[in-house]
C-alpha cells in the first residue's frame, strides 16, 4: 500500500467496448480480488505500462490472447513502452484527478509537461491552454475533466503507443477498424456541446449521461432559446436539438445532490 500500482478490471471480455480497463492508483489505497494489481521500482516504467493498457494496440494484444482473466501471466507479455511526456502528461491528466495523486504527479513531473500541444491546436471544446498552465505541484487545473478533453488524450494516446511499438498509423487503423466494433458504434453516436461536455451518447456504460433519444415526462424541465430569440419551453431530447441553427442556447434545470449541503436545482447549458 506504500506504492502507486496500476490495476486492471481481472475478468477479461472481448465483447464489451474495451477488454483492459484500468487505472493508476495512488497510495494507501486497497482493492478487492475483481482487479489484479502490479507496481514497479521505477515509477516511470509504472506509468509508461499502465498507459499503454489505455491504448487501443495493446488491448487488441490482450484481445489475441484469449485469456479470461487479467494476471501476471497475461501482464508478463505485455510490452513496456519507451513513454516519451507526450504520453506520461497525457496519461496522468487522465488519472491524477483529486489530491490523492499529488505525491505521484510531483514525482513523475518534468518542464517537459508544459511544452505539451494538442494534435488539434485550434479545436474550441480543448482547453488550449492546459498544458502550458501545467505546475510541478498538483492542483485541480493539473487533471482533464471535460469529456471531449479526455477522450482527445485517450485517442492521442492510441497513436502515441503504436509509435513507440512501431506500428505505422495505417495499421493502428485496421486493428481499430477490425477488433474494437462496439467502439465505433459509440464514437459515431457520441456528440458533445461547445463546452466539451457529452450532450448524447449511446455508450451502455454512460447510461443517463446527456439527453435521451426522445424527451419524454420525466425529462428536467428545459429552455431553448433561437437565435431571433424565439424562445420554448418543454422537455427536450437529442432529436428535438440535433440541428438547432449556431447561436442556439438550450438551458435545463436538473437536480444535483451531489453536495453534503443537500440537493439544489442547477442550471446545464
Amino acid at each position: 500500500m506504500n506504492f502507486c500500482r496500476t490495476i486492471d478490471r481481472k475478468m477479461i471480455s472481448t465483447s464489451m467496448e474495451r477488454t483492459t480497463i484500468g487505472v493508476l492508483m495512488p497510495r494507501g489505497s486497497a482493492h478487492i480480488f475483481g482487479g489484479f494489481s502490479i507496481t514497479f521500482k521505477d515509477v516511470l516504467a509504472l506509468v509508461a505500462f499502465s498507459s499503454s493498457l489505455a491504448s487501443t494496440v495493446v488491448d487488441f494484444l490482450v484481445k489475441t490472447t484469449g485469456k479470461s482473466n487479467f494476471l501476471g501471466d497475461l501482464a508478463n507479455k505485455l510490452p513496456l513502452i519507451d513513454a516519451g511526456y507526450d504520453i506520461l502528461s497525457r496519461y496522468l491528466a487522465l488519472n491524477c484527478l483529486t489530491t490523492h495523486y499529488a505525491p505521484l504527479w510531483s514525482e513523475v513531473f518534468t518542464p517537459d509537461f508544459t511544452q505539451q500541444c494538442w494534435s488539434q491546436p485550434d479545436n474550441p471544446r480543448l482547453p488550449l491552454d492546459f498544458f502550458a498552465r501545467l505546475t510541478p505541484a498538483w492542483q485541480r487545473y493539473c487533471a482533464l475533466r471535460t469529456d471531449y478533453a479526455r477522450r482527445m488524450a485517450l485517442v492521442e494516446i492510441d497513436v502515441l503507443v503504436a509509435q513507440a511499438l512501431g506500428l505505422t498509423l495505417d495499421e493502428l487503423l485496421l486493428v481499430y477498424r477490425i477488433q474494437f466494433p462496439v467502439l465505433q458504434q459509440y464514437e459515431r453516436d457520441t456528440w458533445y456541446d461547445l463546452h466539451g461536455r457529452i450532450i448524447f451518447t449511446i455508450s451502455k456504460g454512460l447510461v443517463g449521461v446527456g439527453l435521451p433519444r426522445k424527451g419524454g415526462t420525466t425529462q428536467p424541465k428545459a429552455r431553448l432559446t433561437l437565435p431571433n430569440d424565439t424562445v420554448r419551453e418543454g422537455q427536450f431530447g437529442w432529436e428535438d436539438v440535433q440541428d438547432l441553427p449556431d447561436g442556439a442556447v438550450v438551458q435545463q434545470w436538473v437536480q444535483d445532490d451531489t453536495l453534503p449541503t443537500g440537493p439544489y436545482l442547477k442550471e446545464r447549458q
